[in-house]
């Protein structure tokens, strides 16, 4: 179980870091990324926010409880 976790979480943070490195690629230089790799994550982003704001309430305890459990026993320090 401890092994399927870890192998989880990795492929987690690669995913987290795969999405911030294609964010800041794409407000650096654009369109030419997006056409490049085929996604448009500013407008994902933006489309996922929207929906969240659209539920009013229950939209902001999702996206409370989704940020939860991303961070969740993450360490803030690599000690």
């Amino acid at each position: 179980m401890d092994y399927l976790t870890k192998n989880l979480r990795s492929l987690l943070e690669f995913g987290i870091l795969t999405i911030a490195l294609l964010t800041v690629l794409q407000i650096l230089f654009g369109s030419g990324i997006v056409s490049f790799f085929g996604i448009d994550v500013i407008s994902n982003i933006g489309k996922i926010a929207g929906t969240f704001g659209k539920e009013g309430l229950i939209g902001v305890i999702a996206a409370l409880l989704a940020a939860w459990l991303i961070m969740r026993q993450r360490p803030f320090n690599d000690d």
